[in-house]
Parts: structure tokens; sequence; C-alpha cells
């Protein structure tokens, strides 16, 4: 009786284990905790702790302990060392897995730190690696057309293409001179404006050709709200995750507004207005000016990666 109970109590711990893993993938709440590169490893690892969980329950063991054909001694199962098992380890997890809110609250926030320049993400090349698209359907700019593979001050930059593949006038009718064609290439939101993330706002606080780019241009940004210390500046705030939730970091740009915004603590919204880059020392900060401060619903992918 009591090995028939330590057995129960170990296979429900293992099933547990694997039902918490795939019910988070399968309901898409894995996607709050960890990069995209790494979900299909979770599952699998849901996967297998549910079929040890099941071999467990359905197969019978020796209570001897043997090793290469000789038993050494006897391999006691205690169903209080189970019952333990199952309290530690798969009574949090599933209690967690049903309480978590899948979001930081404003003090979790803080207390990590903000990263606030490019320094504090991950090394981007301009010539290799340009702004993603936000939608699939959105190309991607070329590193030519950011001129991230030639020397500026030596090269100007490249020319649209028309359709016959010929280069277009360099300046004609009713286009300004300085629009080299690459703003075809950035992502647009369904209102039309340029749609960027806040990690694309700090890198172009280090890439020149970024700050080009985006200098004039009418943008929006979504992310969650925190206050500043005036009422017409605050912080937009979005989560960086490098592997998993245990490393995410909040990534923020600051907002000027002409007055003073009525939006809850860490609701998400939308920003639309223009950069603006001030000298900071020997280096540059990204500030942007708002023209309208939206309540909005959270992106499909509430983490940057």
């Amino acid at each position: 009786m009591r090995t028939w109970a330590a057995k129960i109590f170990n296979g429900i711990t293992l099933l547990g284990l694997g039902g918490v893993l795939i019910a988070f993938f399968i309901n898409g709440r894995i996607d709050q905790y960890l990069h995209p590169q790494f979900r299909l490893w979770e599952l699998a690892g849901g996967i297998g702790f549910c079929v040890a969980g099941a071999i467990y329950l359905v197969t019978k063991k020796s209570m001897d302990c043997c090793v290469d054909g000789q038993c050494i001694h006897s391999n006691p199962r205690s169903p209080i060392r189970a019952i333990m098992a199952l309290g530690v380890i798969t009574v949090p997890l599933v209690a967690g897995a049903v309480l978590s809110k899948d979001s930081y609250d404003q003090q979790a926030i803080l207390n990590r730190g903000f990263v606030q320049d490019a320094s504090g993400l991950p090394l981007r090349n301009v010539a290799k690696d340009t702004t993603p698209a936000k939608d699939p359907n959105q190309p991607v700019i070329p590193s030519e057309a950011l001129g991230g593979d030639k020397d500026e001050n030596s090269m100007e930059p490249p020319l649209p293409q028309d359709g016959s593949g010929n280069t277009a006038s360099q300046n004609p009718a009713g286009q300004d001179s300085k629009d080299d064609g690459s703003e075809q290439y950035l992502p647009r939101a369904e209102d039309g404006n340029i749609a960027l993330e806040v990690s694309d706002l700090l890198y172009s606080q280090t890439e020149e050709s970024l700050r080009k780019l985006f200098s004039g241009k009418t943008i929006e940004v979504v992310g969650q709200y925190l206050p500043g210390a005036d009422k017409s500046e605050f912080k937009i705030v979005r989560m960086f995750i490098w592997c998993c939730a245990a490393d995410a970091r909040p990534i923020s740009v600051p907002v000027k507004t002409q007055g003073p915004v009525e939006i809850a603590d860490m609701s998400w919204i939308k920003v639309i207005g223009q950069p603006e880059f001030e000298p900071n020392g020997d280096r540059t900060k990204v500030v942007l000016k708002a023209a309208q401060v939206q309540p909005t619903d959270p992106p499909a992918e509430a983490m940057l990666y």
C-alpha cells in the first residue's frame, strides 16, 4: 500500500509539471516568459514530463536497487516523501500558473532598473541587421538604403529605382531632396504612421543612419505608461527579454507632451509624435515629442527580443 501510494504521488508530480508546461504553450502564455527560439523546447520538456509520469504509473518496479545485476540495498518508497515532492514542486507551480497575472507591476519594473541606451541591448550591425519589419509583409530596410556599408562622407546615399530598374531622378517634383527612398521600407501602422519599437529608438541613439531615417518623421510607438517627475513628461516602457522572464529588463524612452495626460500607471498606450535627438555629452539622447497619447490594447507580443 505504501509503495502504491508513493508511486501515485510521484506520477502525479511528473504529470503536473508536464501539464503546466504544455498548457502554457497551447494557450500562448509562454510568450510572456520565454524567447521564441526556446518555446518549442519548453513544449518538448512538457511532453517529456507527461510521458515519464505515465510510464512511471503503469510500470511495476522492483523494491531492490540493483546495479550491474547485483542488488545492493532495498529501495524504500515513502508516501510522505512523495507527498512532500508534490507539495514543493507541483502545487506551487500549478498555483502560480492559475494566479499569475502574466505581467510586471510598476514596483517590479522599478526594482529591475531601466535600460535607457543601446549599450544595454544586444549588439547589432547596421550593415547586416537592419530595422526589422513588424509585419512579415512589410519589406526590411536594405543595408544599402541605410548606408550602413558605405562611408557617408565620401559617397552619396543610393537612389531609389523605378519599376523598370532605372535610377529615379535625384529630385523629382514634389519630393523632398533629403528623401533617399529608404522611408518606403519602414513598417507602417494601420493609420499610415511609421510604427517603431522602443528598442528602435534606443538603437538610433548610437546609429547615425537610423537618426537620419527617423528624424522629421511622424512615428507611433506602443508601450506602457510610467509617470515622470513632471506632469508633462513620462516614460514609455517595454520589457526586453534575452532568454526568459528571469533576465527581462525594462527599456524606456522619455516622452514630452504639451500638457499633462491622464493615464493610469503601467497601462498600455500608443504615442504618436516625432523623435528629437539631443546632445548628451559625447552621446546622443532621443526624446519623443508627443502630439497624441492614446490608450491602446497590448500588442500580440508584449515582450521585445
